[in-house]
């Protein structure tokens, strides 16, 4: 699994759920703050995408869909059933948003 994916794809998912969705960041901004984010090493952003992870197969969403976009039913349903899992994107969000602002 390619974990800049994965955090590429939690950061995008948790800021559609917060903003406007007429807002989009610029794939490249994506891929920077997903690169960011695993570039600090963090221990909290491991166990947030082991956290998404695991929660993910256990509800029989394809492991190959974290790397790609989540917007899906089966991921909608994920997180609404989980919002314990809301909690691990925001420690993602966190870190990236640490790690830029760096």
């Amino acid at each position: 699994m390619n974990h800049t994916r994965i955090a590429a794809e939690a950061i995008r998912y948790r800021l559609d759920l917060v903003r406007n969705p007429l807002i989009h960041l610029a794939p490249d901004e994506l891929e920077r703050m997903a690169g960011a984010t695993l570039d600090a090493a963090e221990p909290a952003v491991d166990s947030a995408i082991r956290r998404i992870a695991t929660a993910w197969i256990d509800a029989g969403i394809e492991p190959e869909l974290l790397c790609r976009g989540w917007d899906c039913p089966a991921v909608r349903r994920l997180f609404d059933a989980n919002p314990h899992l809301v909690d691990a994107l925001d420690d993602i969000i966190r870190v990236a948003t640490r790690s830029i602002a760096a």
